[in-house]
């Protein structure tokens, strides 16, 4: 089995499907490590050339005292690591941790989610060219009206929309280029309606059997998220609930969702979600208020500086 990558627009479940796969008895996959792998790309001429032990030792020490690897709670060393590090170059360091991670767990198999895969599918692909892409998908709406009530990520739900378009349609271009080997689209709506039947496809995917202890992940949280982090996933215990994926119309009104169609309705109606009748106009004092708002945000930085 390859190494697979989860990736999906913020708060389109990402989180449940990874946490999902790591309650495979054969799967692991850690807590994101939020960019850390590119950020360390960047300034991998600090430690040198990589084909010598001392570079690589360095470049090892370095990656074990990041915060996000301590998260993982698994013994690591270096010489563990480079016993691993049998792939050429940077990414087998990205490998040999994987597979440290999910050898400490009894798993033979390793993926990862972090947020940032979505707009990094080119450079996985260059890193794993046999590496394959989990590209879960939520309507839009539904993943910006949770995501506008985070700490994180954008708060104006119109440019949440744009963002949302934007990104999907890459991914999906990227996918397509890829071919579906090494592509495969969940839908989070059909995930959390029969988790069995998506599961199912996506071990078929990745050429791993099926194993109903996915569905039993709850029981293993503890190992999957820390708890210093679940606060930001305060609902993962609790088994999904089908209606849930459709409660974004009880925090978007009408008028917003005419405008977020106006930015995101084309792609809504390629991946098969209802949107009101084309074409999308009016509605343009919500509009309006958007803007203003938005403007006053830029205003209020602008002057903080």
């Amino acid at each position: 089995m390859q190494p697979f990558f989860v990736t999906g627009f913020q708060r389109s479940g990402t989180t449940l499907l990874r946490v999902m796969l790591d309650a495979h008895p054969d799967i692991a996959i850690p807590l994101d490590v939020t960019g850390l792998w590119w950020r360390f790309e960047r300034q991998l001429d600090r430690f040198g050339d990589l084909t010598e032990p001392t570079a690589r030792r360095a470049l090892l020490d370095a990656l074990l005292a990041e915060e996000r690897i301590a998260l993982w709670q698994v013994p690591l060393s270096v010489d563990d690591l480079l016993a691993r590090w049998t792939t050429p170059g940077y990414p087998g360091a990205i490998a040999a941790f994987y597979q440290a991670y999910a050898s400490h767990h009894g798993k033979p198999h390793w993926g990862d989610k972090d947020p940032g895969n979505m707009s990094r599918i080119d450079v996985l692909d260059r890193w794993f060219p046999e590496g394959r892409i989990l590209h879960i998908i939520r309507d839009g709406r539904g993943a910006c009206a949770s995501l506008i009530k985070q700490s994180f990520g954008s708060d104006d739900l119109m440019e949440c929309a744009d963002q949302w378009r934007e990104e999907v349609s890459w991914v999906r271009r990227m996918g397509r280029l890829l071919g579906p080997s090494r592509y495969h689209e969940v839908r989070y709506e059909a995930l959390v309606a029969e988790p069995a039947a998506v599961l199912q496809e996506v071990c078929a995917f990745l050429e791993v059997r099926y194993s109903d202890a996915m569905l039993t992940y709850p029981e293993s949280l503890d190992r999957s998220i820390p708890a210093e982090k679940r606060h930001l996933w305060p609902l993962i215990g609790e088994r999904p609930q089908a209606d849930n994926a459709d409660r974004w119309r009880e925090s978007i009104g009408v008028a917003e969702q005419v405008c977020f169609e106006k930015r995101a309705g084309s792609v809504l109606k390629e991946l098969g979600y209802p949107t009101s009748e084309e074409p999308w106009r009016g509605r343009y004092g919500t509009e309006i208020k958007f803007l203003l708002a938005r403007a006053g945000r830029a205003i209020r930085q602008r002057f903080s500086k």
